[in-house]
This record gives structure tokens, sequence and C-alpha cells, in this order.
């Protein structure tokens, strides 16, 4: 055989290689696509399916072209208004809101893309959520003086409407609250480490990651909420309805938009004058700190300091007003208005009795 009809067969063989090869590159297109396509439609059909069956149509307000779940019982004055945490529906109340509408008025929300709220696309930092609230409240025709409760990253949220509407604010309770300028206060050699980084990337990546799967149906698919949702001390009639909150479009676009603010977010909390405030903790010791610190930097003593930190983030808090107390709650997760409900019914009927007409 010539070398011509040699190299002749050999670049037949390579096309015939390569025909092979886009073949299969096409065919697992077309697989990609009908898989996306699947779970999209799997994951429309099971969100509406659970909207017809949870979503509380008559609570629903208009904000600006954003329908928002605005959920008001009792009667009274101050309007109590509970402010949920970062990355969570108004569910986490639901220990709270019919004790506290036994002797006043209160309102929980949803915050938007959480709970029944629509979405917005833009990253909302703590003004815009506080003017979102106050036409909420104004378009759902409640009326001040309001006595704020907020949880976690809602007292932040619930001390720039303090900050943004003084003259309608009459108390405030904070519920393991986080400190504006929480982010800034991380020892240096924890902030400063290559591990941390590489702590924060991940979380990032992990992040945009499941932002990715929501809208095709895999975090329902493969129960990711779940495992998070039965570790919450949540009545069990409820579940049902969390999960499908949990679960629906615009949920992870809302959740990771929110904590990466949070990640990056940074402020000063401004004094409240002789605001009647109770701010509620729970117990932190350097145990509970020394998980959160990459292995290869652990010690006691950096979880030392980061106890200490924490706690005395809670008393800079308590010392923002004059007419401030400061209780720290024994046996209790970062979800105290869950793992200790009573704790936050008196704290609120406490300030309630303070500033009631």
């Amino acid at each position: 055989m010539s070398n011509a009809n040699v190299a002749d067969g050999k670049k037949r063989k390579g096309a015939g290689c390569l025909r092979w090869l886009g073949r299969g590159a096409l065919g697992f297109l077309i697989l990609l696509v009908v898989l996306v396509t699947t779970g999209a439609i799997y994951q429309a059909i099971a969100s509406a399916r659970d909207s017809k069956q949870y979503k509380p149509v008559d609570q629903m307000v208009n904000v600006n072209g954003t329908e928002m779940r605005l959920d008001c019982r009792g009667s009274g004055s101050p309007t109590v208004i509970l402010e949920a945490g970062g990355q969570s529906p108004s569910f986490i109340w639901v220990r709270i809101q019919d004790e506290v509408a036994k002797f006043t008025r209160v309102c929980s929300y949803d915050r938007a893309g959480y709970g029944w709220s629509d979405s917005v696309h833009e990253t909302l930092y703590p003004q815009q959520v506080a003017e979102m609230l106050h036409i909420l409240l104004e378009n759902g025709g409640e009326k001040p003086p309001y006595l704020m409760v907020g949880h976690s990253f809602g007292g932040v949220y619930i001390r720039a409407f303090t900050a943004e509407y003084p003259d309608e604010v009459v108390g405030m309770v904070l519920v393991d609250s986080s400190h504006e300028n929480q982010n800034q206060l991380t020892p240096p050699e924890l902030a400063q480490s290559p591990e941390y980084a590489q702590l924060k990337k991940g979380a990032v990546t992990s992040l945009q990651l499941i932002q990715i799967a929501e809208p095709i149906g895999l975090l329902r698919a493969f129960k990711f909420m779940d495992a998070g949702t039965a570790s919450l001390s949540l009545p069990e009639n409820e579940k049902g309805a969390v999960l499908a909150q949990m679960y629906r479009a615009g949920f992870m676009g809302a959740y990771v938009r929110e904590t990466l603010m949070m990640m990056d977010y940074s402020g000063k909390p401004r004094k409240l004058g002789d605001l009647p405030l109770i701010v509620l903790s729970r117990k932190i010791d350097a145990q509970d700190m020394v998980e959160q610190i990459p292995s290869t930097l652990q010690s006691m003593e950096l979880a030392q300091q980061l106890a200490d930190i924490a706690n005395d983030m809670q008393d800079e808090l308590a010392a923002l007003s004059t007419r401030s107390k400061w209780i720290v709650v024994e046996d209790s997760g970062h979800f105290i208005q869950l793992d200790k409900p009573q704790v936050v019914i008196d704290a609120i009927q406490e300030v309630f009795d303070q500033v009631a007409k």
C-alpha cells in the first residue's frame, strides 16, 4: 500500500472520530436541554400547586408594583411590627404572633422574594427595606405608633426604619440581633488568613450554584431545604407551608442577594435616645464559636475572642438607648423566638406596657 493511501485512510478515520464526537456532543446538549426544560416545568407546576394550596391571597399588598405579604392580627396600640432575620420569611414568628395579638395589634410580613412576596431583582440594602416596609404598612392601612421587633439581621433593618421614621417608633425589641459593624470586627488573624478567604470564596460559589439549581427544580427534587427546616423548632402543622415558601421560585434569588449583601455590609448603629429597648441574646461561649473557625486555625483562644466580640456587640446594642435592658437567654439557639418563645413574648409585653397609652 502506498504512503498516499495510508495517509488518506488516517484522514478518513480521523474525520469519522470527529463526526462521532460531534454527534456525542450534540446528543449531550439535547439531553441537557431536555433535562433542564423538564426540571423547569416540574418546578413551575410544583410552585403553582403550593401557591394554590398555601398562598394567603387576602394578605397581599401592592408596594410600587411588587405584591408583598402583610399579616396583621389583633387590635390595640402601638402596633407591633415583626421583622424576620436575613434569609428568613415571616414564618419564624409563628410561635409569637398570635400570643402578642392577645394584647395588641401585631403585623409580620415577607420581604421581597421571601415567603409569598414577589421578587425584585436588585439587592435591597437596609434603607430600601425600611422604605418598602413603610409603604407596605401605609398601603395596608396600618397606622403608627409602632413597636419594632427584629431578629438577627432584622435588627439592622428595624434600626434603619427607626432612623428613617423616628416619630413613628415608640419601642424596640432586638432578638439575637446582628450588629451593623460585625463584619469589620473579626480578629485580623482570622479575617486576613488565606483559609478564611477560601471559606468565603467557597460560600459564594455554593450560593451561585444553588441559585442556578432552583429554577430547574433540583433543590426541590433533592429536598435540599428539608433538613434545615426540620432543625427549627416549628409546629408540625406548619412545616408543609414553610417548605412550600422555601422551594418557591425566586426564594433563592432573594436569599443569595441578601446573603452577599450581609457578607460585605458595614455601618454604625445610631443612638436611640431614651427609646424603650430590650435586647435578647443567646448565651455564647468559646465552645459555641470554635466550629466557625477553619480547622487549621482552630484554637480556644481565638474562639474566646470571637465569643467576646459577639457578647460585646450585644452590649453595644443595649447601650444605644438610655432605657434599655439586656437579657441573656439560656438554652437557646439563634432562633430564640422558636426555642424560647415566651421570653420574646414577655419582652414585647414589657416594652408595650411602658409605651401603651
